[in-house]
């Protein structure tokens, strides 16, 4: 049975297939004898992973099924329920019903689970689970853990910056490792190292924060007290 779906997905594969590109690309396995055309071409239109796909080339186009796993890249659409693009760059609409892991991306990315961007991203990230490198746009989620620079406007029920932060952000609890510029609104915010702007909350806390806290309880070393409820505040002084 097995040779006989591979030698029907050959006939169909080889009127489409150049020696290294395709138009559509059909993976019952991979690696194995059962991905046709063969896994190292690129594919310009549409590859489907039933159940999982790894392709060494690049994919401009759609790439739909369970499993999908690209070397090179790709640009367009991916729907799966991992998508797995580690070593490569991802631009377009990306919905991973389970996980989506890239080196950098580009674009929108939707996941039921987990997104994770081990460099650069930019766009919209919605997701239970965000983990990453430096990124820039509009982020949702449960848990956001940014490893570099963040810039742009997010919602989380936690966001722990490990970098500066630019921009506005709105969760249950706040942190900031580094250099924090813009506002934090959440039930407890903490700038561990410098910050400048807003920071409202129930329980605000700044090393060094130039600007306005508005909370029950505001902890700043450099504001008009070390400690005071309701409202404290340092202009520059």
């Amino acid at each position: 049975m097995k040779k006989l779906i591979a030698a029907a997905a050959l006939i169909l594969s080889a009127t489409v297939a150049s020696a290294d590109a395709t138009w559509f690309q059909l993976s019952f396995y991979s690696p194995g004898d059962l991905m046709l055309p063969w896994a190292r071409s690129d594919v310009y239109g549409l590859r489907l992973d039933l159940p999982y796909g790894n392709n060494d080339g690049k994919l401009v186009g759609a790439d739909l099924g369970v499993v999908g796993v690209l070397d090179e890249g790709m640009t367009g659409l991916q729907v799966t329920g991992f998508n797995l693009s580690d070593l490569a760059s991802v631009k377009g609409l990306q919905i991973g019903a389970i996980a989506n892991r890239d080196r950098d991306f580009h674009g929108v990315q939707i996941s039921g689970v987990v997104n994770w961007n081990e460099d650069d991203s930019a766009g919209v990230q919605i997701g239970t689970v965000n983990y990453g490198g430096e990124f820039t746009g509009f982020q949702i989620g449960g848990i956001s853990w940014m490893l570099g620079r963040y810039s742009g406007v997010t919602f989380d029920a936690m966001l722990a910056s490990r970098n500066d932060f630019t921009g506005w952000s709105v969760a249950g609890f706040n942190y900031g490792l580094k250099d924090v510029s813009g506002a934090q609104m959440g039930g407890i915010n903490v700038a561990a190292s410098t910050s400048n702007g807003l920071q409202l909350g129930i329980v605000n806390f700044a090393k060094h924060h130039e600007g306005l806290q508005i909370g029950l309880v505001n902890i700043n070393s450099a504001g008009f007290l070390p400690c005071f409820p309701f409202v404290n505040f340092n202009f520059g002084r």
